[in-house]
């Protein structure tokens, strides 16, 4: 065996390197099982994900969200997006306990005109107050609020399936396999929940790259402001933001009076007014429209 000083750069010499077949061999098998590993990990985690936002109904999922995300913080202090989200993903659920709450209204009252309709009396139809008040306003606001509570619940789970597994892969396996791996997530595509069309599942982001790059060297600040960069524009922008109905809602002087407690919108932007107006700690009751 020549001296490992006198070789030569050709790594198939098979003077130099009379092993280099199964040299290759193993590398080739060593970079195949590292990549399935990977692959199994970004499922696991995913998956999790999945389950933690599993609920049907998107005040619960919206409370189980807010949790996973303050658990993130509570495990690791580095992770001040996550500690910060908990908070603004509960400003989210103020704002579907508001809509619902429209929609419940313009339920209630078309239901109740519906059922004077099918058994009103000839005579009662002739009276010009004898069905129930259904007035337009609070229809007009009840559909409203249906988008607002569509697009509010779909925002809140894709920044949560995208950016959960994240944190969880960089906490359990560090910076460098972080790195390494995440070109590997888009593989998953098609096998694992994701709730928006607009964007592919799991395209790498430089923005989230340089936010945990930054959170591994202590700069918790610059990790916060990229995660936040990442979230408003990859994902929540493409997600709610680029819905024109949506947007038109959230500028509309009209929607946003009715979301407060005279029946207005812009209430839920306060989160204490929020746990106020629905009490227990904005823990009321989920229940069906």
């Amino acid at each position: 065996m020549v001296e490992e000083s006198k070789r030569c750069n050709n790594r198939r010499c098979p003077i130099c390197y009379p092993n280099w077949r199964e040299e290759e061999e193993a590398a080739r098998k060593k970079t195949q099982e590292d990549k399935e590993d990977c692959i199994r990990c970004w499922r696991n985690l995913q998956k999790e994900a999945e389950r933690i936002a599993s609920n049907p109904n998107p005040i619960a999922r919206n409370r189980n969200i807010n949790a996973a995300y303050a658990q993130l913080w509570w495990e690791d202090r580095r992770f001040q997006w996550a500690g910060l989200a908990a908070f603004a993903s509960k400003q989210v659920g103020c704002g579907l306990l508001n809509a619902a709450d429209l929609i419940q209204k313009s339920n209630r009252q078309r239901d109740a005109y519906q059922r004077w309709d099918w058994n009103a009396s000839a005579l009662e139809r002739l009276s010009p107050y004898g069905s129930p008040r259904m007035p337009i306003p609070d229809q007009v606001m009840g559909e409203g609020a249906a988008k607002v509570y569509q697009m509010l619940a779909m925002g809140n789970t894709a920044l949560f399936l995208d950016i959960w597994p994240q944190h969880k892969f960089y906490e359990a396996f560090g910076l460098a396999r972080f790195k390494r791996c995440l070109p590997l997530r888009k593989t998953l595509r098609g096998s694992v929940y994701w709730p928006l069309i607009q964007m592919a599942f799991g395209e790498e982001q430089k923005a989230v790259v340089d936010a945990f790059t930054a959170i591994d060297g202590g700069n918790t600040k610059l990790g916060v402001e990229l995660l936040a960069r990442h979230e408003q524009l990859n994902i929540l922008q493409p997600a709610i933001y680029s819905d024109p109905m949506f947007v038109t809602l959230m500028r509309g002087n009209q929607f946003a009076l009715g979301l407060e407690h005279s029946h207005r919108v812009s209430q839920g932007n306060s989160i204490d007014a929020c746990e106020q107006m629905h009490g227990n700690g904005g823990k009321r009751r989920a229940g069906p429209f």
